[in-house]
């Protein structure tokens, strides 16, 4: 038998203030792996499906953030990059805004301008699989979602910033650092209940 009685209780609530709206920070992202494997991403399973039958899919990714007062926080976002909503392109909506956050991504993490057409920036924008976005260290702009369902207020990426924008942090030589220290959250709601309508 296992007896905890003699165990202190943990004296924290377990609750965190949400780091405040339009906070820029360096972070570290991770990709926390899903159930699909999408062949022109690469080799694994790295997005999850809705389990609904539509055919929202999104990468899971983890940003922990490195560095100032919210050191080893930790955001979460979902990349959606499929959905049943077409552009005018004939390309999921979902897609199309994805793919260009994946390279804002990119960009943040290696320092490339956005406008910057030069051979090494072009090679700079290439990578031989989806796995290589774990461990980037970027800069990002986090905001605040409001919770649904019951669940609680919670902070959110808004977007990647890339060096041309207003607030960009620049990193350490090494793009793929690893974080020194890590902290927790709450769990995040990943239910199909928080698809948005685009990505449907």
């Amino acid at each position: 038998m296992l007896n905890f009685n003699e165990v202190q209780p943990d004296s924290n609530s377990g609750e965190f203030e949400l780091i405040p709206n339009n906070t820029i920070a360096r972070v570290v992202l991770t990709l926390q792996g899903g159930d699909t494997q999408i062949p022109e991403f690469g080799q694994g399973n790295f997005f999850k499906s809705s389990s609904t039958g539509k055919r929202a899919k999104w990468l899971p990714l983890e940003f922990t953030i490195v560095g100032g007062g919210h050191n080893g926080r930790k955001v979460w976002h979902r990349l959606f990059v499929d959905g049943d909503k077409m552009s005018e392109r004939n390309v999921p909506i979902a897609k199309e805004i994805g793919l260009r956050t994946m390279r804002a991504i990119i960009e943040s993490a290696r320092g490339i301008d956005p406008s910057d057409s030069s051979p090494q920036a072009q090679q700079g924008r290439q990578l031989n699989s989806i796995e290589q976005l774990n461990g980037m260290e970027l800069c990002i702009k986090i905001g605040i979602e409001e919770g649904t369902n019951g669940y609680a207020d919670r902070n959110r990426m808004v977007a990647p910033l890339t060096p041309n924008q207003a607030g960009y942090i620049a990193g350490s030589a090494n793009p793929n650092a690893a974080p020194s220290n890590t902290a927790t959250q709450p769990t995040v709601n990943q239910s199909d209940n928080n698809v948005p309508s685009w990505a449907k």
